[in-house]
């Protein structure tokens, strides 16, 4: 197509389309002394090669030159860096197409190729104007693979992170851990703008209003109140040029959007450049941050051998938690942990004390401290933090080269782990189990209540009680402030739960932005949860003592005050009284665990007359749980606290169980819902007492609750979803599997076309 026909589809194109001339202002590009220009005229690095966001910047420049003056000039060189980004597209999967950037980021963890938001949106918005343009159907084609790329997490191809509930911020470097970088983030806005106005695919605009609701959350954390930070991730001040161009930026998106909050935002942040004392606070901090970087790298060459995050096999992870558990939840998620990682991570453990038997075999365990230098104790939980820091501080002196330290809690182990990490200067992600939850309210109280309780009940002398209760005194103030220690350290944290159950006020009183917290669902392997049939379910029953047709209500916990068992009994009772005569004696009841509560327990079963159909299983190892959770038909848990999502309703729902459970805590209540069980406020023996005997009443309704949770349960708390969470709070860059993966396709539609 001729420059003068070029010229008259671009008139047209101007009022069918009203295509916008490129909002940013590159002018500056037009003088590019460090780059050499190709035989097309395409502009390349003697050192770097071709990169697509210059390439993609340099077109718009001409573009927008082109559309004021009309010179023939600047629209061929438009069309020679638009027909570059033909030739050079990279298939991504089997439907996505891009232009991986192969130099490594100077900031960022890039090991090969990675792709960038920024360049595909750049790229989107040359390739719609070249075909508008020419009218060639290979520019929209190029285009609509290169948005895919925006639907897709890094994880899969793309350059979308998860940020907060179900938001997604595109990134302008994309691997993890995501940088969050604001001005990529709006220039991969501009390109899916104008896609929408082209093609007006509504999917697309819909996943524009998602991330830019997204963007709008964490605008505040680029914020400090006297300048802004470029990412969310180094969290660096910007340059001055850098704040003028965020101010730019978003003066320009309300073009597009007419987003007065982000008008505001620009608004206070232009007046950052003109402040006095503003100017003077950055230049402060920028020059004491420099200072301290420089002191500290020098102190860091010297102390503790460089990681280097090369291209390894398995990342080096050292998981730091308080006595290396022997059975229970945390063991169960530290074992998963290893399953789902094992092709990527080479994971090794700092616990206060060893393991029995065959896990000694299985994991390698370094050693601190003894049983007395507990973290449950005031002072011993300092020492603990004391010997914990300098073991793992020792490791990392010695040439451990952790790339990753997970700490298994928010508060002491947490603390001792992020200090000595941030020293070394290891990334820190720290997995909370409910340490955090203890601070909170209702929990912190019932928890208090807990531990004055357990000193009433220990048989020491009245002299070491009095000191006991003066020491537990002092120890709340400990454990508040370890858990700030923590929050002021960690790079990122991984909660398990769901936003609503105070964890994130908590965090943000710390001065944890949400863009450091990650929510996820604890993982079930549904492979080992196998329904049985009803021959062998029979089977099991019978060595058991149960019969074949029984209703089964199972109860697995430990047998401590927090469980509210009094109030499932009770409950329990209450219900039996309201079934008919043949129903009532079908009823058994099974309780596996073990804890402080067994006597009390023994007793209180006699008393309510419930020791006939009552087994009192003990302490169950995870296959003996697995076993009993598939003889039942209800699973009761009457929690009065908890964190996270509970791993034994997990367990319940994955096992076919209709599930009764208190929403304690908050996660019980959108695991269940939807018909996938029923949810009653902790400690209401009332409602619990009322869903037992509906259940009871309606064994169809339990089969039904039963597979609806079982299909939850395999969709949103699987093995691959718990390993994604896990890359994406450490180390991952791995986009060269799916160019490979692009590169199979590619040679074998040639050797189809060949074969015709």
């Amino acid at each position: 197509m001729s420059i003068q026909d070029n010229k008259m589809q671009c008139e047209d194109s101007k009022l069918a389309f009203k295509l916008r001339p490129y909002p940013i202002d590159l002018t500056y590009l037009l003088q590019l002394s460090h780059y050499a220009f190709d035989i097309d005229g395409v502009p390349y690095g003697s050192t770097i090669g071709y990169h697509p966001i210059t390439i993609a910047q340099y077109a718009l420049i001409h573009w927008n030159q082109y559309l004021v003056s009309g010179i023939d000039h600047h629209l061929n060189t438009f069309l020679k860096q638009a027909n570059w980004f033909i030739e050079h597209e990279s298939h991504i999967g089997n439907d996505a197409g891009g232009w991986p950037i192969s130099l490594p980021h100077p900031d960022f963890h890039t090991e090969g190729p990675w792709l960038s938001a920024f360049a595909q949106g750049s790229s989107i918005s040359v390739l719609v104007r070249a075909y508008e343009l020419t009218r060639e159907e290979v520019f929209l084609e190029v285009a609509h693979r290169a948005v895919r790329t925006f639907e897709r997490d890094i994880l899969d191809g793309g350059v979308s992170a998860p940020a907060g509930d179900e938001g997604s911020f595109f990134e302008e470097v994309g691997v993890y851990p995501a940088a969050h970088i604001l001005s990529g983030f709006i220039y991969a806005l501009f390109g899916l703008y104008d896609y929408v106005a082209l093609t007006g695919n509504s999917q697309i605009e819909k996943l524009i209003q998602n991330s830019h609701a997204t963007m709008h959350k964490l605008l505040e954390e680029f914020d400090v109140g006297f300048w802004t930070n470029t990412d969310l991730l180094q969290r660096r001040l910007a340059t001055p040029s850098q704040l003028a161009l965020q101010v730019k930026l978003l003066e320009e998106l309300t073009r597009y959007n007419g987003c007065a909050d982000c008008l505001i935002k620009a608004s206070c942040w232009k007046s950052y450049q003109y402040r006095w004392r503003s100017r003077l606070r950055y230049e402060g901090t920028r020059c004491f941050r420099a200072f301290g970087r420089f002191l500290w790298k020098r102190i860091q060459t010297s102390l503790f051998p460089k990681v280097q995050l090369t291209h390894v096999p398995l990342l080096r992870v050292c998981v730091a938690l308080d006595g290396f558990p022997v059975i229970g939840g945390v063991l169960t998620i530290l074992e998963r942990m290893a399953q789902v990682t094992a092709d990527i991570w080479q994971i090794e453990f700092l616990a206060r004390h060893s393991p029995f038997g065959l896990h000694r075999e299985h994991y390698i365990i370094h050693r601190f401290g003894a049983k007395m230098t507990s973290p449950r104790y005031f002072p011993f939980a300092w020492l603990y933090f004391l010997l914990g820091f300098w073991k793992l501080l020792s490791l990392l002196h010695h040439g451990a080269n952790y790339h990753v330290i997970l700490p298994q809690s928010g508060t002491f182990t947490g603390a001792f782990a992020a200090l000595a990490a941030r020293l070394a200067g290891v990334r820190v992600v720290c997995f909370d189990h409910g340490e955090l939850n203890l601070l909170i309210g209702r929990n912190g109280e019932i928890h208090r209540a807990e531990r004055i309780k357990e000193l009433e009940n220990k048989k020491v002398p009245w002299a070491a009680r009095l000191l006991a209760r003066q020491l537990l005194l002092l120890y709340w103030p400990s454990h508040y402030l370890s858990a700030r220690i923590t929050a002021r350290l960690v790079d990122q944290y991984l909660i398990p739960g769901v936003r609503g159950d105070g964890l994130d006020d908590l965090c943000k009183g710390f001065g944890v932005y949400p863009s450091r917290i990650t929510r996820f669902a604890n993982m079930i392997d549904l492979d080992r949860h196998i329904i049985p049939d009803a021959a062998l379910r029979a089977n099991r029953r019978e060595k058991l003592g149960i019969a074949a047709d029984a209703i089964v209500i199972a109860i697995v916990c430990r047998l401590a005050p927090e469980k509210g068992l009094e109030i499932a009994f009770q409950a329990i009772s209450q219900g039996l009284s309201a079934l008919s005569l043949e129903r009532r004696t079908r009823v058994r009841i099974i309780l596996a665990g073990d804890g402080p509560l067994r006597k009390q327990i023994e007793e209180d079963v006699h008393a309510r007359g419930l020791k006939q159909i009552c087994l009192l299983y003990g302490e169950a190892s995870p296959e003996e749980v697995i076993m009993l959770l598939s003889l039942g038909d209800i699973f009761l848990y009457t929690s009065l606290r908890g964190a996270g999502y509970p791993l034994a309703i997990l367990e319940a729902m994955a096992s076919g169980c209709a599930v009764i459970a208190s929403t304690e805590p908050l996660a019980n209540a959108y695991m269940l819902a939807e018909g996938r069980g029923i949810a009653v406020p902790a400690g209401d023996i009332m409602q619990t007492t009322m869903a037992l005997v509906r259940l009871l009443n309606d064994l169809e309704l339990c089969r039904r609750m039963g597979n609806l949770a079982r299909e939850y349960v395999a969709t949103h708390h699987s093995p691959a979803m718990f390993k994604r969470t896990l890359m994406r709070a450490t180390y991952w860059s791995a986009l060269d599997q799916f160019l490979d993966f692009g590169k199979e396709l590619e040679t074998s539609a040639s050797e189809r076309e060949g074969r015709r």
